[in-house]
């Protein structure tokens, strides 16, 4: 069983689409796919959101460029 999932997202993205790796890890059919869709706002580096059947994952955001002075 997948205890956690990710999703990591880069610097400027602010919306993803993926499958649900929990489903697929337990799917019966190919009609069995489930895909978990959703966005993280421009200034959050880490969110959660939830696929239709209820398993939890995690969205990060990999890490920017650091500002010059």
């Amino acid at each position: 069983m997948i205890e956690r999932q990710h999703v990591w997202l880069g610097p400027e993205a602010t919306s993803f689409e993926e499958q649900c790796d929990a489903c697929l890890a337990v799917r019966e059919s190919l009609d069995d796919l489930y895909v978990v869709q959703g966005t993280l706002r421009s200034d959050a580096d880490v969110g959660f959101t939830t696929c239709p059947r209820g398993h939890r994952i995690v969205v990060h955001r990999v890490a920017r460029a650091l500002a010059r002075l």
